[in-house]
């Protein structure tokens, strides 16, 4: 694979997708034909190399395309900006729709137009409000991973291997839901719960409103790691340091909301599976609701602790093999 062909590659990961193939195809005429003006028609590694530092960093060169006008905070940070207000949007309407859902059909509460309107004016703009702060301090500071402002040196691309990248889909999936359930344990936690009896009042969980900040705070970290890696595009070593960090306190959380549904649970006598089995023979649904509550988290617990697992084998295996690689090239590895 070609310097070139990397070099392009790496440019229209952060160009416009209906844009793509045009800026591609006019930036590599561009590059060959001065590469041809210069050097003639086989110019040699280094004479390309150089050319394309010249031209600068990808994501700088693709920046360049973009008419200046339409950024906010900066032709750098303005695509993910926009993204992830459109996330932040989505996901506060989820939340609010979700909450007024349970208040009004669940719990038999009214909500006036009224009401809704001012809810919905006051959160969405506050949210955006937020997070334009938030980029314009970013971009006050010219905040940039520090290794990007070492002197660059094309034969640093990464090889074109898709594999590699990270899925943006996911990403952005998991972020929309992430900020759902922020927003409903920060502003609606009233409404995380469960029905006590077919028709019968909502009960919320009282254990989930013990640890909610500690959710919280894992929740928000959750969307900062999130909002980094689709800036960086890919798993680099900062981004895997901060999954395993964050495994590590999401396992801890789980633990603390296992252990508090086991304590009211065991202060009801009903704390082993058996006593489960009772509850949902008798029909008591506050305690079939906490038992399920609990397993839900047995089973978060296990699958995030699998994760970890998972997470720290690649994070090692990464290392070593790029400690032990003939050209001490770091191998990325999806994660």
């Amino acid at each position: 694979m070609s310097l070139i062909d990397r070099y392009i590659h790496e440019v229209g990961r952060y160009l416009p997708r209906k844009k793509r193939g045009d800026i591609q195809a006019e930036l590599r005429s561009s590059v060959v034909d001065t590469l041809e003006d210069r050097y003639g028609a086989e110019p040699a590694n280094e004479q390309v190399a150089e050319l394309l530092k010249e031209l600068g960093r990808p994501k700088e060169v693709a920046a360049s395309y973009h008419p200046e006008g339409q950024y906010l905070v900066g032709p750098v940070l303005y695509p993910l900006f926009r993204m992830v207000s459109l996330i932040v949007v989505v996901a506060v309407l989820g939340a609010q729709l979700l909450a007024w859902t349970i208040g009004i059909f669940v719990a038999g509460e009214s909500f006036s137009i009224l009401e809704i309107i001012s809810s919905l004016v006051n959160s969405v703009p506050t949210s955006l409000g937020w997070l334009l702060i938030t980029f314009m301090i970013l971009q006050y500071f010219d905040a940039k991973p520090k290794f990007e402002e070492e002197p660059w040196d094309p034969s640093s691309l990464p090889e074109i291997n898709p594999d590699e990248d990270l899925k943006r889909g996911e990403i952005i999936v998991g972020m929309v839901f992430g900020v759902l359930l922020l927003v409903l344990v920060t502003f609606f936690p009233q409404w995380i719960g469960f029905i006590t009896a077919p028709g019968g009042r909502f009960f919320p969980n009282p254990v989930i409103l013990d640890y909610r900040v500690w959710i919280a705070i894992g929740l928000g970290a959750s969307f900062l790691l999130n909002v980094y890696l689709l800036w960086r595009g890919r798993l680099d070593w900062p981004g895997r340091i901060a999954r395993i960090v964050l495994n590590i306190y999401t396992i801890a959380v789980l633990g603390l909301l296992v252990r508090g549904h086991n304590f009211w649970l065991a202060d009801r006598s009903s704390s082993d599976l058996m006593a489960g089995l009772d509850a949902i023979e008798n029909l008591n649904w506050q305690l079939v609701g906490m038992h399920a509550y609990r397993w839900g988290f047995v089973v978060a617990l296990i699958v995030s602790a699998i994760e970890f697992l998972v997470t720290l084998f690649r994070f090692v295996r990464t290392k070593l093999a790029s400690d032990f690689s003939p050209k001490g090239t770091v191998l990325e590895i999806n994660g």
